[in-house]
């Protein structure tokens, strides 16, 4: 407590209990009258708790509101009192309480609200923090400072009344407008250390996580995790502009405008600023919300510390969509933000030309937005193209809200603070569609990195670990797998790559397997260039060949525990699979068969240092060896062969294998690929399930964030080779025309794995030149 300052007791006392250090840790007159209110009112609000019992419920009990748990309550309030010093109790109480945002403790708010260590607050601070936990999001003094004036005011009062600070001092604080300093960044990590918790959750419940003190190891990467978040945002703004622009989701019009721009000017002045940087005013939150609004239909989930709140983003972001908003709730709404080249922005349209447009983004700074950088902002319509703009008018009118990027920025350092001399900023738009990506140590099963979606802040829903969504092609390598297994197939085994109609003996359905390109067949192909191409029509005619369960079985050994339909069109990945289950199937055929829980937290401690929990993993061979290593070996075709679905990925100058995966009418998107050492993998869809476009295939779509990521994995490392095949594996040269051995001097040789035993043994004498199609890698 000698770090705590006397006036942020007398705050807290004054705010919450100001009998605290008279009562027996209940009040009984305050109960009384709550049951009174209670009873009249016929709503269990079950209020008038002291410090003490705040502290017990937080500590021990539930939050539900019934009268059973409030008599425990009360006892084991009574019960403290009398093991507890007060002091002991106000410290707990103090460094647990919720202040909001998830900060939890009085050190942890004071750094997050002041950037100053708590011992260092003066009054007004003081009375500010107090307020708070009676409901942190309704009066948080970043969104809503009038709020939070209030509330402070009111503090204030009650330590006046309560003879802990004087008149003059009470009224200078009320005479203060709340002047906060920026918030500090956020951490990479949001969507990690969410499922973090989740899993301590689980494991010891929701009090310990919260009060036990216990420290937590985890697997995560911060550079890593950054640079998934970085790829995953970037790559989901990309395919939602190649739908189309959408508009902006907020219109003011030319009527509120100079009303807005008031309101933001007033706002403005209420933020504590850096004078080595120039500060805007951001809405991007607020007209992301409306996209999320528009696209569920529904308000945003909420996070564990939100309450009902009329003004939060969900809100505010439902009055954007019909250009309803006043001036001023949408300027409060706004967060305070320094300008950096390359960050995106909201601003507002004050003016369109026929070469550019101009966005304000706070009072005296605004920029030029080129036509050229409204190419992508034709008319919306995924399904097919459509024209581009043709002047700025086509796409922005004055008083639209819309989101941009500082293309260029210059600035000068001034004695009034830092003056924008030249900004240039290019047209972006918020995304609708979602995704996923998750990045693991093949070797360790550390899960490196995590990302559940565009923004933690406007959907908590972790769709790395909590969506379900169909795996298209991507679930092919299990299907080859079990094929391998049997023993009649090799990498050179032909399936013929024709039209044949089938009935499905589950459903009853006849039903004719099309490849991506509709009408073009090849005839007899390999199986290693078949999943290379990802074949549709060879994929059915394994499953009928080697049979469901033969396939299912494959599935469970390398990981996936979802359940595979009764169906043929099971082989093209019709079943549903998680993000993280399927991304760590990819491990076991990477990893010769070995399989492993992915790990997350590595070790918790106790307060005392004592281990909790430690979960390395320990990864079991369930998968063969020999039909792991073969089938990861011809996914390297995938990337490597220029037909591959992921050709494309080979940019990254560096041995990787993956699988691309295009789900039926396109509403999901995979890529999962690996290199020797690193696996990564993502999907891109609409929470909705709509269509993503014809074109956004698996290696279209998801492909690029996996490069993205996989080239800031490995930047500066040294090329690593795959590792020698293990037992039970042969490597031949083969001729690449004919698949049999390859004769000496042979200038179409090529290196291909067997399962021993199921190598060809002899040479066929032909060595004519292989079809321009039929690639087989060069010998290694």
């Amino acid at each position: 407590m000698d770090q705590i300052p006397r006036v942020l007791v007398q705050a807290v006392i004054s705010a919450e209990d100001k009998d605290f250090y008279k009562h027996p840790g209940f009040n009984f007159f305050a109960l009384a009258r709550a049951a009174v209110i209670d009873a009249l009112s016929g709503r269990k609000r079950l209020g008038a708790s002291t410090i003490t019992q705040q502290v017990v419920k937080n500590f021990f009990l539930s939050p539900e509101k019934r009268w059973k748990r409030k008599l425990k309550e009360i006892l084991l309030a009574s019960r403290l009192e009398h093991n507890l010093s007060k002091d002991d109790i106000l410290f707990l109480y103090l460094n647990h309480i919720n202040f909001g945002k998830a900060h939890y403790g009085v050190e942890e708010a004071s750094l997050y609200y002041f950037n100053k260590h708590v011992q260092d607050i003066d009054l007004g601070e003081a009375a500010m923090l107090a307020g708070l936990p009676q409901n942190p999001s309704r009066i948080n003094p970043r969104r809503h400072p009038d709020r939070a004036k209030k509330r402070q005011i009111y503090v204030l009062d009650r330590m006046l009344a309560n003879h802990f600070i004087s008149r003059e001092d009470h009224d200078r604080e009320v005479e203060k407008p709340i002047v906060l300093p920026p918030p500090p960044p956020e951490p990479p990590g949001a969507w990690y250390v969410d499922e973090v918790r989740r899993q301590l959750v689980a494991q010891f419940g929701d009090a310990a996580v919260d009060t036990a003190g216990m420290t937590v190891e985890v697997a995560m990467d911060p550079r890593l995790q950054d640079a998934a978040e970085v790829a995953l945002r970037e790559n989901l703004r990309a395919i939602d502009k190649r739908q189309g622009w959408r508009g902006p989701e907020v219109k003011l019009g030319p009527e509120r405008l100079d009303a807005y721009r008031t309101a933001l000017a007033r706002r403005l002045a209420s933020v504590a600023q850096t004078p080595d940087q120039a500060w805007v005013l951001d809405l991007e939150g607020i007209y992301t919300a409306a996209v999320r609004r528009d696209a569920s239909k529904k308000p945003p989930r909420k996070r564990p510390d939100e309450t009902e709140d009329t003004d939060t983003a969900a809100d505010v972001a439902a009055g954007a969509l019909e250009g309803n908003v006043p001036p001023d709730v949408l300027a409060r709404a706004a967060r305070a933000r320094p300008l950096a080249p390359n960050e995106i922005y909201s601003g507002v349209v004050t003016s369109v030309g026929r070469a550019d447009a101009v966005v304000e983004l706070a009072p005296g700074i605004a920029g030029n937005v080129p036509l050229s950088t409204m190419a992508w902002a034709r008319p919306f319509k995924p399904e097919r193209a459509t024209p581009p703009p043709k002047t700025p008018g086509d796409v922005l009118a004055v008083g639209d809200v819309v989101a941009v990027r500082v293309a260029h920025l210059q600035t000068q350092r001034t004695p009034a603070g830092t003056r924008v001399q030249r900004l240039e900023l290019a047209l972006e738009q918020t995304p609708k569609v979602e995704g996923a990506f998750v990045a693991m140590d093949l070797k360790t099963r550390g899960v490196l990195a995590l990302a559940g979606g565009y923004d933690v802040a406007l959907s908590s829903f972790n769709r790395a670990t909590q969506a379900r969504r169909q795996p298209g092609s991507s679930f092919k390598p299990f299907l080859y797998a079990a094929a391998i297994d049997t023993g009649k197939y090799t990498p050179i085994t032909r399936v013929d790559d024709s039209p044949e109609v089938i009935t499905d003996p589950w459903t009853g359905k006849a039903w004719k397997p099309q490849n991506f390109e509709k009408d073009e067949f090849d005839g007899p192909i390999r199986l290693r260039k078949a999943l290379a191409e990802s074949k549709n029509t060879v994929a059915v005619k394994l499953l009928l060949d080697v049979g469901l369960d033969k396939v299912r079985e494959a599935a469970k050994a390398a990981g996936l525990s979802s359940e595979i339909p009764q169906s043929y069109t099971a082989a093209l990945g019709t079943g549903e699979v998680g993000v993280l289950e399927q991304i760590n199937a990819y491990a076991t055929l990477a990893s010769e068969g070995r399989r492993g829980e992915p790990v997350l937290i590595r070790k918790v401690l106790s307060r005392d240092g004592n281990t909790l929990l430690s979960a390395e993993a320990k990864p079991g061979e369930t998968m063969k060896p020999e039909v792991a290593y073969i089938v990861a070996d011809m996914m390297r075709s995938v990337i490597e062969d220029p037909s591959g679905t992921a050709h494309s990925l080979s940019a990254i100058g560096r041995p990787a294998a993956g699988k691309t995966g295009t789900a039926n009418e396109h509403r999901d998107a995979w890529f999962i690929g690996f290199t020797p050492s690193l696996l990564a993998g993502g999907w891109v869809g609409f929470d909705t399930h709509e269509m993503l476009g014809p074109y956004e295939t698996g290696g279209h779509a998801a492909g690029p964030m996996w490069l993205q990521w996989m080239r800031a994995a490995t930047a500066g490392q040294p090329l690593e080779e795959w590792p020698a095949p293990p037992p039970g594996v042969v490597q031949v040269q083969i001729n690449r025309n004919t698949g049999c051995l390859s004769g000496s001097g042979d200038p179409y040789a090529a290196t291909e794995v067997f399962m021993a035993g199921s190598e060809p043994t002899q040479a066929c004498g032909d060595e004519q030149p292989p079809d321009q199609e039929d690639w087989y890698q060069t010998p290694r």
